[in-house]
């Protein structure tokens, strides 16, 4: 009897389970949240690069796959391809290593993402939820205070953040973070830290991968600079301006040595001249 009812519950509640749960995430769905999620959607708006939403009535199937495949062979090439280059001020994607499997899988991802829910984000935690605690140790991990686990640069070595509470707020190399998590979105900011689509980053972190709990606490301390949390009193330092004062700094030392050493070369021929024949 037990049984019975067992079963019959499944059969009546079971569905209702699956449909109003959340949207499941399979094998194509990872991949998308791991190499293009950082600067894309599907239906979510653009990021880094262009909604994907529709992309498939937009262009051919052949373009998409040659595209996704390889899109350095189509970026100095295919007209198509450098409007897009033009349209998103020149940001190029990186060549992201795929498979011809992988491929023919994101771009049939793309397609059924258009038409029904899809889940892109992965196991995602917003930064929102996170505490004091975990923006400390995001700040920490920003400045360098606190290695990364698999040696990757700290973010201060190129980026800066305005108000940042330190005495050098951060190099000039690459882009401010202070408005980042606005401009990325909490998801996108964590695919961009988690796998980065810049040519650069990719290059520096490929090697060296965020791990996702430091990625969480990086995400928590933008969102708090975002906001404005911290005060503004230190900016106008930054490791650009630093090493300029340093190289004049060094070039003045330098050129009062030389002009001394000199001195004390050239002063008793001065003397022997001036002395009465």
């Amino acid at each position: 009897m037990f049984r019975t009812r067992s079963a019959l519950l499944f059969v009546v509640v079971g569905p209702a389970l699956a449909f109003s749960g959340e949207v499941q995430q399979g094998p194509a769905e990872d991949l998308f949240a791991r190499k293009c999620a950082s600067c894309h959607t599907v239906g979510k708006g653009v990021r880094v690069g262009p909604d994907l939403k529709d992309v498939h009535k937009r262009r051919s199937r052949s373009w998409l796959e040659s595209f996704v495949k390889a899109p350095s062979a189509l970026l100095d090439t295919d007209a198509e391809a450098r409007n897009l280059l033009s349209e998103f001020k020149g940001v190029r994607m990186p060549d992201l290593g795929l498979s011809d499997a992988d491929v023919k899988m994101l771009v049939d991802l793309a397609t059924r993402c258009s038409a029904e829910p899809c889940n892109l984000a992965g196991k995602f935690t917003p930064a929102t939820l996170a505490t004091e605690r975990d923006v400390a140790l995001g700040r920490s991990y920003f400045l360098g205070l606190t290695p990364l686990k698999r040696g990757g640069a700290p973010c201060l070595s190129c980026h800066t953040v305005r108000g940042i509470g330190s005495a050098v707020p951060g190099g000039t190399m690459a882009k401010d973070l202070t408005n980042v998590f606005a401009r990325l979105g909490d998801e996108g900011l964590d695919r961009a830290l988690a796998s980065p689509a810049f040519p650069l980053m990719n290059k520096v972190f490929t090697d060296h991968p965020v791990e996702p709990p430091e990625v969480f606490t990086l995400r928590a301390f933008l969102y708090k600079a975002n906001l404005g949390g911290e005060p503004a009193r230190e900016d106008s330092l930054s490791i650009g301006l630093v090493s300029g004062v340093g190289t004049i700094v060094v070039l003045v030392l330098l050129n009062a040595f030389w002009a001394r050493r000199l001195g004390g070369v050239r002063r008793p021929l001065t003397d022997k001249r001036e002395q009465p024949s």
